[in-house]
């Protein structure tokens, strides 16, 4: 399929958002499709596996127990992580070089790295290397010794999803909100491996349903994985932070950072912290944002988060169809507001 070249965007554009995708959502031969349909984004991917010294791509074809492995897996792996990271980049890189450049960054939870990376607040070597050096112990951790888990629960406010999470804390357990979205009335709660029959009980009287992890990643986002944080923060001791090269809006309090320190700090608290991606769509919207260009192997960070505005459109990169609508709308400005992705 031919690309979009030689055209640059109008100087009339309204405000874009790249928002790039946490490791949730990853699934086995992903994004094979748009890097045969377009050689600019296999580029780029080369171009990482140059700059790592290993072959991410041939890992997005991983047998299903190293890319996704199960719960209580004795060998934890990466692959998931790094492989939506380097495939983010390749396709994020390949738009800007198209001529389309965001004028705001953001990304869901681990997808916070991609989007700093992007932004070039540092480098694709410093970001594989924090999640080999400080994220890999961490989850192998997990695995040896699962303390903690995070659980899934559906059907439930926000409001009585803190009033189970206040009622667990009355009796001694750390039970704390990882994240809420209240279109879906989805949230997630961290917890201890010991809470889990009482928060069951607890969720008895709700029409819910719930999921307990096997604790892959702890509970993340919570004081669980307070450890995480310092060991993240002394891996960036090291490693020199810049500017953005567009406001990167931020988990921690959905605000627009650009401040180098602020980043940091920002991006190791995080890790024990809620994630505020529901506030900083909202933020990013009342800031103006009005096209949200979703970098992400499957639709998972918009309109199923949030009511977005009338004059809000979102375009996606999982498939060549819609890499090619997402080029095709900013390049020529065509109005596909509301427009429907092709799955």
């Amino acid at each position: 399929m031919a690309t979009v070249k030689g055209r640059k965007m109008k100087p009339d554009r309204t405000k874009i958002a790249f928002i790039f995708s946490s490791c949730s959502s990853q699934y086995l031969d992903m994004g094979r499709r748009v890097r045969r349909a377009f050689p600019e984004v296999e580029k780029n991917l080369q171009v990482i596996n140059k700059t790592l010294g290993y072959n991410l791509a041939s890992a997005m074809k991983a047998p299903n127990k190293l890319l996704l492995p199960k719960a209580g897996s004795p060998s934890s792996t990466l692959h998931s992580m790094e492989v939506i990271v380097a495939l983010s980049l390749a396709v994020a890189r390949s738009l800007s070089e198209a001529g389309i450049k965001p004028d705001v960054v953001a990304g869901n939870s681990l997808g916070e790295f991609s989007a700093a990376v992007f932004a070039k607040v540092f480098g694709v070597p410093e970001c594989f290397s924090m999640f080999q050096t400080v994220t890999l112990p961490y989850l192998q951790d997990c695995f040896k010794n699962p303390r903690a888990r995070a659980a899934t629960i559906y059907g439930l406010s926000r409001v009585e999803l803190k009033g189970v999470s206040a009622g667990m804390a009355k009796s001694g357990q750390i039970c704390e909100m990882s994240i809420f979205f209240d279109r879906l009335r989805k949230g997630v709660l961290g917890l201890r491996n010991e809470g889990a029959n009482m928060l069951k009980c607890r969720l008895t009287p709700f029409n819910h349903k719930i999921k307990i992890s096997g604790g892959i990643l702890g509970a993340l986002h919570t004081s669980l994985s307070a450890h995480l944080v310092d060991w993240t923060r002394n891996f960036f001791t090291d490693i020199a932070f810049h500017s953005p090269t567009a406001p990167l809006y931020m988990n921690l309090d959905g605000n627009p950072e650009t401040a180098p320190a602020a980043i940091k700090h920002k991006l190791a608290s995080m890790l024990s912290r809620p994630v505020l991606w529901q506030e900083s769509l909202n933020r990013m919207i009342a800031d103006g944002v009005t096209t949200f260009v979703e970098i992400a192997p499957r639709a998972m960070l918009t309109e199923f988060i949030c009511d977005l505005p009338p004059d809000a459109e979102v375009l996606r990169t999982d498939t060549p169809e819609n890499y090619f609508r997402t080029l095709d709308s900013l390049l020529n400005k065509r109005p596909l507001k509301r427009h429907r992705p092709i799955n």
